[in-house]
């Protein structure tokens, strides 16, 4: 009698629980949102000293979709890093070259307008060597400019491109969505396009050729 309870007690459980249990199954799974960067890089934030973007942000959010989108940051990144060092070197340059140009004009002044001869030179002679070593240096001294010019548009250009495909990354995986190959394209083809311009702009610096600076890369 007491089996035939338990075997009916347990069969009004059942009855009862099925609904619930059937519910469950056909109700719509929810998905987790998306971890905010602030959340998941909030370490290199704190390293930096400011809000940045990592490369974990991407990877948990968009998986193997995020390949792109890290290549072409660390590409990025890598080029702006040279940039800005070759900028810097280009405008210390820039200024060795003026320092170079103001002493030579100097000199240049006080030998031509001295009555002296040195060593039985004409302060004429001195003064057209002076004059064509100081035509001399203010061409480097121009060049050394355009080349810093030329760096520094890159590196600024290559800055605003990173932070273009990281805010629209982080505009796709907010809406759920992933990034296309449009925008992708999109992307490289800018990246492309500012290759273009550092090296006209770069080919236009100087009067002597420098092939260091690819050399080097």
């Amino acid at each position: 009698m007491a089996r035939m309870r338990s075997l009916i007690l347990a069969c009004l459980i059942a009855v009862l629980l099925a609904p619930m249990a059937f519910a469950q199954a056909i109700a719509p799974k929810t998905e987790a949102a998306p971890r905010s960067f602030t959340e998941v890089c909030a370490d290199k934030s704190e390293e930096r000293g400011r809000l940045r973007y990592c490369d974990d942000y991407f990877t948990a959010a968009l998986g193997t979709s995020a390949d792109p989108v890290l290549y072409l940051r660390d590409r990025i990144t890598v080029l702006r890093s040279q940039h800005e060092a070759k900028a810097t070197e280009s405008y210390g340059s820039f200024l060795t070259a003026i320092y170079i140009t103001a002493f030579l004009s100097i000199a240049t002044i006080v030998l031509v307008l001295s009555e002296r001869k040195i060593s039985g030179i004409s302060r004429w002679a001195i003064g057209t060597a002076s004059a064509a070593l100081l035509v001399m240096v203010g061409a480097w001294a121009a060049g050394w400019l355009g080349t810093y010019r030329a760096e520094h548009a890159a590196q600024v250009e290559l800055g605003l491109l990173r932070d273009q495909i990281e805010v629209e990354t982080s505009q796709r995986i907010a809406s759920g969505d992933k990034v296309t190959m449009a925008e992708v394209n999109k992307w490289t083809e800018r990246l492309n396009a500012i290759g273009e311009r550092f090296a006209q702009s770069y080919s236009s610096t100087g009067a002597f050729p420098r092939f260091r600076r690819f050399t080097n890369e």
